[in-house]
């Protein structure tokens, strides 16, 4: 089975950042934070033909978490940065949540 060390993940906005939803990566899973960061800004570049403003980010991840329930969370912050919070899913999440502006979960 392969390592995983980090994880991309990329988001396109039409308008601000409220109106966001994820977008696939071409390569989601990495063995190094460095080569997912070495793909990220062209795997950004791509998607910002389709949204007015894309955002993307690569996430260190404990390969065990794979194993056991993952929940990603993602926001994109008022200064424009996503922010991606990977963590055991204890239930009480759903698989896909991202947060609003505000920090609050929306489903």
């Amino acid at each position: 089975m392969e390592h995983i060390a980090a994880i991309m993940v990329l988001v396109g906005c039409m308008q601000a950042t409220d109106a966001c939803r994820e977008v696939p990566a071409p390569t989601e899973a990495f063995e190094t934070v460095d080569e997912c960061r070495e793909l990220l800004s062209p795997a950004i570049e791509a998607t910002v033909g389709a949204f007015k403003h894309a955002y993307g980010a690569c996430a260190e991840v404990d390969p065990a978490l794979f194993v056991e329930d993952a929940t990603i969370e993602w926001h994109v912050t008022p200064a424009g940065r996503l922010q991606v919070k990977v963590q055991v899913d204890d239930g009480s999440y759903t698989v896909a949540a991202r947060r609003d502006n505000d920090g609050k979960t929306r489903n």
